[in-house]
């Protein structure tokens, strides 16, 4: 996984997870090991938008009430 940190014209921090947006799991044996991972805090379930950084307005942007 990565994570990269910049900070915003306005001084605030902004974090970046870029390494694996998400993942889906449809094996058994798979499914025990992320079972696992969860239990110990190292994976979690996504629960908020995706969205995009736009270089040219530098903002981020949610795709999620975008038409593509």
């Amino acid at each position: 996984m990565s994570q990269r940190r910049e900070i915003s014209e306005d001084g605030r921090e902004l974090l970046f997870d870029h390494g694996a947006p998400y993942f889906t799991v449809t094996n058994p044996d798979v499914l025990s090991v992320v079972t696992e991972w969860e239990s110990r805090g190292l994976v979690a379930e996504w629960k908020s938008n995706f969205g995009s950084f736009d270089c040219l307005t530098n903002k981020i942007v949610n795709t999620e009430h975008q038409k593509f």
